[in-house]
């Protein structure tokens, strides 16, 4: 029968076909890769004759091609891949030379056919396309370390296959390998990998800066710059599954696993061109060259046996080399035994007219290669994958608790960006939902401002639709946005708050603080304020200082976690920033924490140091994430509450986010091991000395004198004491004041901790300190006390400075008894 002509019915089979397939191929318990390429070759010209492969078949057919390769670059675990990449380049060269060379001397052995034919057939061996990684990525171990591996060994084995083609189809036109040949390789590679991995990013982030999602822009962009370096892999001498691949690798760092842009990529491959290049591979089957041609037989045979072998082998030898399980060896092999792309390219420019190195057998034999392997290596990493997703699961340990993410929005902008960050920070193995949320006020509960809020919802609802995540909103009206949010929080047990950051110094936030500020002291989930002026996926870096007894933060887990995660989706590096005696049990908290990425450390000995390096460090693509602590908490400190507000007006152009954990006993986010929640006890202090310093002595001789004056009745604590408030000054001072500095430590066997208040101004600058203070604080712990007890002290006696008149009374005060008697006073109110 004639083939079907009209383009509208012809689309309509095709889509007919991608729709039943997978739906018959769960059924039936094999790939659906698998039923997509029969599917083809029933529906083809040499199978009822329903459809002819004509250009437009063949067009998405090709760029269905590029895609699987595009996507494997794309989806690659860069980090992973980093850790591997010896194993990729072993890997790499292993499955190249094992089928190249045990293929052409079988092939000149079992087929007769010269040294250059060999060397070709031979090369169609030693390539392999990906067409099974959509199994491993359904399954979920695509981001494994054998998936990742075979996926970067694709990338050299296909070079080196392709090579040889190059090689051999140049030899015969004639070609002489000569200098200038080799020269025009090397330099279109070079040529094309430069384009690739820094071209594109610069051109990618400008476009990202400047053009939204909306429309479906970026995802035109993607694909039309992907195509053009597929295009330009000519130029290198090279197929464009290469510059594919390339594209695929260098988008991944900018385009964050969970969000729109990558849902609309991988549909868009999955449901449409993907499908499309499997039903045309299996038109090119004809199954009537195989009746009653022994030949044909012969070389489907011989190319099928060698390729399963020299591909089992080679991945036999690389999981004992790199000690493997046997379902990771499976599937290592599974992945790499499928051939496809550079099989099919390798065969039809052999048969070109002018190179006529291969026959129609050849071309037989290839096409059942193909669909030989496409079977085994589905069916072999659908089998051993699964097992792996398997043990996985039960090796990890599952956290049950639900994610509830609280997105408070106020503009259209705002919304846009917190809804790309909650996605980022959402964890899919974990139940949970973000849930936007815009406050209209009580005092503006107008149609009008509803329906504002409603659009809002709306766009924040369509923005987490299209990256398959679930969203619920909701409109509140209530008396202000912090007891609207506050309340929220409470109905929905949201376990996190993003909200945007609220620097706002007008006259009522000054007196009724701002928004930000009221969440920070009353919100019981752990808070996220951020501002966020530029797209995510722009960044190189995420910049983290850590504070002084960091280390004690309650959510700290769970902080490190969000880090990373933002890290790996995003593709940046973790740049951390510690100070003081503890930088070990942070170091070791971050290496604990999942998932693993790339990060470095900057270690300084106090945190004036550590905070001057980091404004040194920050450029503008950095995204600055600001631990910070609640109001009532025993890690607060005047110092560290103006950090926010500081890194607001010295970098306005740079992203940050400021936060906090959660308030004592929020529920979902507690984490054991926390430092005790319960309030600083102003009473628990015990007594108060105060010592006048001499002001013409250096820094160290002044808390020598303070720890002799104060320790007159036990010169052995003095000069221990002496050694420790050195330590504590040098290292982890606390700034109450631009005049008071509080230091402490751990001495002496007394029932109650002691004060020593030092009072007289200071000439010689302090430590790191280049202002002097007026007044030196010494909180003495007995060395009994633990952590907590010492941090509810530490909090309590730095907690009273938070009062304006007792911080304006001791400014003002003459002596240090009068100071002694202010902050005794204090305590008894």
């Amino acid at each position: 029968m004639a083939p079907i002509s009209d383009s509208i019915l012809i689309f309509t089979i095709i889509s007919m076909v991608i729709l039943i397939a997978p739906l018959v191929a769960k059924k039936i318990r094999i790939p659906d890769i698998v039923l997509l390429m029969i599917a083809g070759t029933a529906l083809g010209e040499n199978g009822f004759g329903f459809l002819q492969r004509n250009s437009a078949i063949t067009l998405f057919g090709e760029v269905g091609l590029v895609y699987i390769m595009f996507l494997s670059g794309l989806e690659i675990d860069l980090f992973q891949f980093k850790r591997t990449r010896k194993r990729s380049i072993n890997f790499g060269l292993l499955t190249f030379l094992i089928p190249q060379i045990i293929g052409t001397v079988g092939v000149v052995y079992f087929l007769g056919e010269s040294w250059p034919a060999a060397l070709l057939m031979a090369s169609m061996f030693a390539s392999h396309t990906l067409l099974a990684y959509p199994v491993a990525s359904r399954l979920g171990i695509h981001k494994s370390e054998v998936v990742t591996v075979t996926v970067g060994a694709t990338i050299v084995t296909n070079v080196l296959a392709l090579l040889v083609l190059a090689v051999v189809v140049e030899t015969a036109g004639g070609a002489e390998m000569d200098l200038k040949f080799w020269a025009g390789i090397g330099l279109g590679m070079t040529g094309l990998i430069a384009l690739t991995w820094w071209g594109i990013p610069k051109l990618a982030k400008w476009f990202f800066k400047n053009f939204t999602e909306s429309g479906g822009s970026q995802f035109m962009f993607v694909l039309g710059v992907t195509c053009a370096c597929s295009y330009f892999s000519f130029y290198a001498r090279m197929e464009p599954i290469i510059g594919a691949f390339l594209a695929g690798a260098s988008f991944n760092r900018l385009i964050p696993e969970r969000s729109p842009l990558m849902n609309r990529l991988v549909f868009a491959g999955n449901t449409l061109f993907i499908p499309f290049f499997l039903i045309s591979v299996g038109m090119l089957v004809d199954p009537s060259a195989l009746v009653g041609d022994l030949r044909t037989w012969k070389v489907i045979g011989v190319m099928v046996g060698l390729v399963v072998l020299t591909k089992w082998i080679a991945a036999w030898i690389g999981a004992k080399w790199f000690r493997y399980s046997g379902e990771e060896r499976n599937v290592m092999f599974g992945l790499s035994v499928v051939q496809a792309a550079a099989t099919l390219a390798a065969v039809l420019v052999g048969m070109r007219e002018g190179v006529a190195i291969l026959d129609s057998a050849a071309l037989n034999g290839a096409i059942a290669m193909i669909l030989a392997t496409v079977i085994l290596g589905a069916w072999v990493v659908e089998k051993s994958g699964r097992k792996m997703a398997l043990k996985s699961l039960s090796t990890s340990v599952a956290n049950n608790a639900e994610q509830r993410i609280l997105l408070s929005v106020a503009n259209p902008f705002s919304a846009t960006r917190l809804m790309d960050l909650g996605l980022l920070l959402r964890d899919p193995d974990r139940r949970g939902a973000l849930y936007p949320l815009t406050i209209v006020s009580e005092s503006n509960q107008s149609d009008e401002a509803v329906a504002h809020g409603e659009q809002l919802l709306v766009q924040c609802l369509a923005h987490g639709e299209s990256a398959d995540e679930n969203v619920i909103p909701s409109v509140r009206v209530d008396l202000n946005p912090a007891d609207g949010i506050v309340r929220a929080v409470r109905d929905l047990r949201a376990s996190m708050v993003l909200t945007g950051w609220g620097g706002e110094h007008t006259p009522s936030a000054r007196i009724f603080g701002s928004v930000s500020r009221n969440l920070s002291e009353r919100c019981p989930a752990r808070l996220m304020l951020c501002r966020i002026t530029r797209p995510l996926n722009t960044h190189h870096r995420i910049l983290i200082p850590f504070p002084p007894l960091s280390e004690h933060r309650s959510d700290l887990p769970a902080l490190c976690h969000d880090a990373k995660r933002l890290c790996k989706q995003l593709s940046a590096e973790l740049v951390v920033f510690l100070s003081g005696d503890n930088v070990e049990s942070l170091k070791a908290q971050l290496e604990a924490a999942q998932p693993a990425c790339d990060y470095s450390c900057h270690e300084t000995d106090t945190w004036k140091e550590a905070r001057a390096r980091l404004f040194d460090e920050v450029r503008e693509e950095d995204l600055i994430l600001l631990p910070q602590e609640r109001k009532n908490s025993v890690l607060w400190t005047p110092t560290l509450d103006r950090m926010p507000d500081l890194i607001d007006a010295r970098f306005p152009k740079s992203n940050f986010i400021v936060a906090y954990p959660p308030l004592p006993q929020s529920g979902d986010e507690q984490l054991p091991g926390s430092v005790d929640p319960a309030p600083p006890d102003h009473k628990q202090l015990g007594e108060f000395r105060g010592i006048e310093l001499p002001g013409n002595i250096d820094p160290s001789s002044t808390l020598l004198h303070l720890t002799r004056m104060g320790l007159q009745d036990d010169p052995t604590l003095a000069g221990e004491a002496h050694r420790q408030l050195l330590d504590s000054a040098k290292h982890h001072p606390v700034d109450l004041h631009r005049d008071i500095v509080l230091l402490h430590a751990h001495s002496g066997s007394r029932p109650a901790p002691l004060v020593l208040v030092g009072h007289g101004r200071i000439q010689h600058p302090f430590f790191s300190r280049n202002t002097p203070p007026k007044v030196v604080l010494a909180l003495l712990s007995p060395r009994g006390n633990g952590p907590k007890t010492h941090l509810k002290a530490l909090a309590a006696l730095a907690g009273r400075f938070r009062d304006p008149e007792v911080l304006e009374a001791v400014l003002n005060a003459e002596n240090a008894d009068e100071i002694c008697e202010i902050l005794s006073r204090s305590s008894q109110s």
